[in-house]
């Protein structure tokens, strides 16, 4: 599946994501254009309409002032995207959330692997965080947004690495990606989530792949296993680990399982996409 981004991303304009970040960041928020004023760029008015409230310059994303200039925004395929970017390594991971999260729930993780060296982009999906609520749009659409985004930067490979219901979004997202991506790496992810089935897209993932997940969580467990057998690149791996750690807690919290699943993505990614 490709985004047809190109026209909404015109439409969205450079106004629009300079008026979220400046006032995300904890900056002077911009005056709003004036539909009047003949000098705002047209681009600019038709996307004016859409825009939701900026949060204030006091609410600090994560509850952390620190993170203030680490927000970004940009076009997804119904509106705005929003995120943390962390790092500037040449190597970038973008990063998907489970459900009833986002992208704080990466944090500490993301902070590790900025400080080793890559580059990370926490991603809201839309709706979440401070991100644009988009119509039917899906979240593989979301996460090939970011790709997009983030290639815009000049990195050198890209890496999704998704949680749960965001692991989901993360293999249908590779199996669609032109030009490929790096590799892809799945957490607890359930085979089908929100009409997206990565069971049907595993087979058709031709990059390196890691299937993660507890066998104290049965039904997720056995889903990395089926998905692990339907794909067919030779570079495919898993992962069960002990315990009953989901998602995003598998490289968060330290409970049983956690050092397995931790070195299994390290490895992975020092194999595969070196910061």
């Amino acid at each position: 599946m490709r985004v047809g981004g190109q026209t909404n991303m015109k439409r969205i304009g450079l106004g629009l994501l300079a008026t979220v970040l400046l006032a995300g960041c904890g900056g002077k928020p911009a005056t709003p254009a004036n539909p009047a004023n003949p000098a705002t760029p047209a681009a600019t008015r038709a996307a004016e309409p859409q825009q939701q409230a900026a949060p204030s310059p006091t609410d600090r994303r994560c509850a952390d002032p620190d993170l203030n200039d680490k927000q970004v925004a940009f076009p997804g395929t119904g509106g705005f995207l929003t995120g943390l970017l962390l790092g500037t390594g040449r190597t970038v991971l973008v990063l998907a959330p489970q459900a009833s999260a986002d992208a704080c729930s990466w944090l500490s993780w993301a902070r590790q692997e900025a400080a080793a060296g890559y580059r990370v982009l926490a991603l809201d999906f839309a709706g979440e965080g401070r991100s644009q609520r988009g119509t039917g749009g899906k979240a593989s659409a979301d996460v090939l947004s970011a790709v997009a985004y983030v290639r815009s930067l000049g990195v050198e490979r890209v890496v999704l690495i998704g949680a749960s219901r965001g692991g989901t979004a993360v293999l249908v997202a590779a199996a669609a990606a032109d030009p490929p991506v790096t590799a892809v790496v799945s957490l607890s992810a359930p085979d089908t989530y929100a009409g997206e089935s990565a069971a049907a897209a595993a087979p058709r993932i031709t990059v390196p792949v890691l299937y993660v997940a507890a066998t104290g969580e049965s039904a997720f467990a056995a889903a990395a296993q089926t998905m692990y057998d339907a794909t067919t690149d030779p570079r495919r791996r898993i992962a069960l680990v002990p315990g009953s750690l989901h998602g995003t807690s598998l490289l968060t919290i330290t409970a049983a399982g956690a050092v397995e699943a931790t070195k299994a993505v390290t490895d992975f990614l020092t194999q595969t996409a070196p910061s």
